[in-house]
């Protein structure tokens, strides 16, 4: 498979992005503000995805088995962290939502876009799981910033990474764009998917992100409390 710059870009932001938030968990041993729902699913599509790593092993290049085994020693290394690990520290007071809804339109969606027959691959069984990945991560992320609309904050590290996820789906909607014209290359489930998740992220930026901590400051105003409380050296100077 040829790689351009837009691919290679995209995958190493998408890699930074979950290094970051493991990271943070380790350093801070609190995964407070990170969906165990959303892990889970990213888990899912991971192992839907990368199935055929444990088929066709001459198929793959050093790169592309690389990130496939990266993804999902990862994704199970954060499972580990949120509910074994640091259980403790998950957010219980803000109950998320069930995701088997999520599990149940991505089959869905990957049983009816089989009349696209000019996208069959020779193994029908894979194609099923590789379908339902790709729509199925178009909801991975909703449990997430659903648990940071509730908190009503969003640290750096948090934001640091949903920001991360989205230029990764921006660089492969330019990815499918510069393989179509330099290869003749099309993968119409995986372009428009790609496009949607995109706009998901577009909504949290524009309609959530900027109600984020406005709550805790109308809160320590109606208490009437001090956000920036001076120090003791001011207060006996």
């Amino acid at each position: 498979m040829f790689l351009n710059e837009f691919r290679l870009v995209g995958d190493f932001i998408h890699a930074l992005a979950i290094l970051l938030l493991i990271l943070n968990i380790i350093r801070t041993r609190s995964c407070y503000s990170v969906s165990g729902l959303t892990i889970i699913l990213y888990t899912i599509v991971f192992s839907f995805r990368y199935l055929d790593l444990f088929v066709f092993y001459s198929n793959f290049t050093i790169y592309n088995r690389a990130y496939k085994i990266y993804y999902l020693i990862s994704s199970y290394l954060l499972l580990l962290l949120i509910y074994v690990i640091f259980r403790k520290t998950r957010d219980r007071v803000n109950k998320n939502f069930s995701i088997f809804g999520y599990f149940i339109i991505a089959c869905l969606l990957a049983i009816g876009t089989y009349w696209l027959d000019k996208y069959h691959s020779s193994n029908e069984g894979l194609e099923f799981f590789w379908r339902c990945s790709i729509f199925l991560e178009i909801f991975a992320i909703i449990p997430q910033m659903n648990l940071i609309h509730k908190q009503g904050s969003i640290d750096k590290v948090m934001l640091y990474y949903i920001m991360m996820l989205g230029f990764y789906r921006a660089f492969y909607i330019v990815n499918w764009f510069y393989r179509y014209q330099t290869e003749d290359f099309w993968e119409p489930i995986g372009f428009y998917s790609g496009c949607v998740q995109t706009l998901v992220y577009l909504v949290f930026f524009i309609h959530i992100y900027p109600q984020l901590n406005k709550q805790i400051k109308i809160t320590l105003v109606e208490e009437k409390i001090d956000p920036n409380p001076p120090s003791l050296v001011k207060t006996f100077v």
